[in-house]
């Protein structure tokens, strides 16, 4: 047998490129491998990494071997190890695969994933039989076993074929599927955690727009991390074995399907604090659902709860999920003032239309993401006529600081995550103010999920995911833990929180000092050209390290400032600390979306810095836009066409989509609007309705 066949025995597939995606072969190095890269092929093929590794991995050799030349690393085996590492292929994101729908199937729907981002009912089935395969080897799941799916309604756009094929992967696999329809994220991990089923799937692309869907997956109510057994790169390889090398059973096992809609909302009343009911009787809500999963849910739990409340985007379709509605549109922007009126979603302006009537300190809102993990609360203040937005970051300070003050808890024995995306003085606020444990970790909540240091409190991302822990007993009479966030209870709890603290203007609006937090985004970007070590990478470095260097002789940043580099979870993101001395002046960093097809610059930092740090940030992000773009995708078709119709003034969507047809683009409305949806987060456009003009 040979070397090649021996890793492939083990589920060590080693591809030419991941272009090509075809297992490694001789006849294909001499294009692949030229000018004496073919030696470095063979020294990286006889190395130990593969048996030290242990477990099945998909490896793109053109990227490692490149790694492997350009290393300046003088011992040869950390080298190899570092090339191997670096070119492991991962399918899954920040929060399992995501992708543009495509129904149309393709003989190749890895490639097709690669190349369109295509997320096809074919790709659905193979991750979920790979997903239930691994939880099989590894003697967590046996055949006859019950996966617990649901979805966050998108599908329903698409006549429910993707989540058929959910189901289908499952039972091919030999495992039955416990559908429980339309229902927020969380209630996926709750249902395995009371039944102890031991894995489970959302189908739903959260917050990214209605063309796109994806797959979340659960082993005993926790998300999947990258590395090990059960991890990202080892389900990878499962789906590459299944989608080029071995063919799927056909289905043995059945399906239950269950309306658990009650369920839920007797859940979250539960977990609700006592007071909720007076201080809801006292208050008028606003309530986004983004026309997503918890629209039903929500809306039956709040009239449950007899509050006085409006119902914001109350029509999900499916196509309208997350469209101009939800967190999606107002992440990043503290502040809705009143002379931008016109300009707002119609949540935001129902808003100041009910705080306009009711008295001051009255009116509230709630918006979601589309699966509905993700939360906000919003404050109408009379005295400025301005709505303010309690992001994820204010939310679980303010939640940490309730608990504490008014649970008992002890801020000694109980850890604050926030991760890389966070405020950078929202951890050591809450070390500092309230003496809690803190740590700052990669994007993503399945970080805070499965953190294990010690005992979690609170958890927060700043684009709204808020987790502490909640206890379940399941059908042993065993407590559990959910750590799985749930969005309506994040603005509600904040929203109590607020009331039993008493706190008074100024500690809602800023519950701690704040620094200053900048996102800058590149959309519609080539994902595979930035990597740690990549070209653009290294040009990255040189930038930050280029206008440090000037800033300091110009007087803006202290003389002794430092950069240095800092590896996160995420090995592919970019971390740069800006130190003086002992003190963090502010952090910059990089990475690519796990979710969308873009690439972000983050600024964060002391305020005093914002100007200096900020212009850094745009030099960084303006040369992702020069070298990123992913110029043979429709999406950035679609982006010049947009951007040629605006040069002149304002132009419409069904005036863009003609220009589209005419260019002979087949373009839907719905994957217009998702463009859109990025060159407004980009800074590009300014969309009002079907209006899009530039900005």
């Amino acid at each position: 047998m040979s070397r090649l066949d021996e890793l492939i025995a083990q589920k060590i597939f080693l591809v030419d490129s991941l272009e090509t995606g075809t297992l490694l072969s001789r006849s294909s190095r001499a294009d692949l491998f030229p000018d004496g890269s073919e030696s470095a092929l063979e020294e990286l093929l006889l190395s130990d990494f593969f048996e030290k590794y242990g477990t099945p991995v998909l490896i793109d050799m053109q990227k490692a071997v490149s790694l492997y030349l350009s290393s300046t690393e003088p011992d040869t085996g950390e080298r190899q190890k570092t090339a191997l590492m670096m070119g492991r292929v991962n399918f899954m994101g920040t929060d399992g695969i995501r992708g543009k729908v495509v129904l149309n199937p393709h003989k190749d729907f890895i490639a097709a994933l690669l190349s369109d981002n295509a997320f096809t009912p074919d790709l659905v089935r193979i991750t979920s039989f790979a997903f239930a395969e691994i939880l099989k080897r590894n003697e967590i799941a046996r055949p006859g076993d019950t996966f617990v799916v649901g979805n966050d309604g998108r599908d329903k756009a698409y006549e429910w074929k993707l989540i058929t094929a959910v189901r289908d992967g499952f039972l091919r696999a030999g495992i039955n599927v416990l559908d429980i329809g339309v229902v927020p994220t969380a209630i996926i991990p709750l249902k395995m955690l009371q039944n102890s089923f031991r894995g489970g799937a959302c189908l739903t692309a959260s917050h990214n727009p209605s063309n796109q869907n994806g797959i979340k997956f659960f082993i005993d109510g926790a998300k999947l991390l990258p590395e090990g057994d059960l991890g990202d790169y080892t389900l990878s390889a499962y789906m590459f074995n299944y989608c080029r090398l071995e063919e799927l059973p056909d289905p043995c096992a059945s399906v239950e399907e269950q309306n658990v809609e009650d369920e839920a909302r007797n859940f979250m009343k539960q977990v609700l604090p006592d007071s909720m009911e007076s201080i809801l009787q006292e208050c008028t809500l606003v309530f986004d659902s983004a026309n997503g999963a918890t629209h039903t849910i929500g809306t039956a739990l709040l009239k449950e709860l007899k509050v006085n409340f409006a119902c914001t985007n109350e029509t999900p379709r499916g196509d309208n999920i997350n469209r101009e509605c939800g967190v999606a549109e107002i992440e990043g922007t503290e502040l809705f003032t009143a002379q931008e009126y016109d300009a707002h979603i119609p949540f935001v302006q129902e808003l100041f239309d009910r705080g306009r009537a009711e008295g001051s300190g009255k009116v509230w809102g709630v918006p979601l993401d589309g699966d509905g993990d993700r939360g906000f609360l919003l404050y109408y203040d009379k005295d400025s006529d301005a709505v303010h937005v309690l992001d994820g970051d204010k939310c679980g300070y303010i939640l940490a600081r309730y608990l504490i003050e008014k649970k008992g808890a002890d801020p000694k024995n109980t850890w604050f995550i926030s991760t890389i995306e966070s405020d950078i003085m929202t951890a050591n606020a809450a070390e500092k103010n309230l003496g809690l444990n803190k740590k700052v970790v990669a994007v993503g909540d399945k970080w805070i999920g499965n953190f294990s240091e010690g005992q979690l409190l609170v958890g927060l991302e700043i684009s709204g995911h808020l987790i502490f822990p909640i206890e379940v007993e399941n059908n042993a009479g065993e407590s559990q833990e959910l750590l799985s966030g749930v969005g309506l209870l994040t603005g509600l709890i904040t929203l109590a929180a607020v009331k039993e603290l008493n706190l008074y203007r100024e500690e809602i609006l800023t519950p701690f000092e704040p620094g200053f937090s900048e996102t800058l985004y590149t959309y519609f970007v080539d994902k595979s050209l930035f990597y740690r070590g990549s070209d653009i990478w290294k040009q990255d470095v040189d930038l930050i390290e280029e206008e440090v260097a000037a800033a300091k002789k110009e007087g803006h940043l202290p003389g002794d400032v430092q950069v240095s580099y800092e590896e996160k979870e995420d090995i592919n993101v970019l971390y740069a600390n800006i130190m003086s001395g002992d003190a963090l002046l502010g952090v910059l960093f990089a990475r690519n979306s796990g979710t969308e097809d873009k690439n972000a610059v983050y600024v964060k930092g002391q305020q005093e810095y914002k100007g200096v740090l900020s212009k850094i940030g745009t030099r960084v992000q303006g040369f992702h836009i020069a070298v990123m773009k992913n110029t043979s995708s429709v999406e950035y078709f679609c982006e010049k066409t947009v951007k040629d119709a605006v040069a002149s003034g304002s132009t419409s969507v069904d005036d863009v989509l003609s220009l589209l047809e005419n260019a002979g683009k087949e373009v839907s409305e719905t994957d217009l609007f998702a463009v859109l949806h990025g060159m407004k987060k980009e800074g590009v456009v300014h969309v009002e309705g079907r209006t899009v003009s530039s900005k």
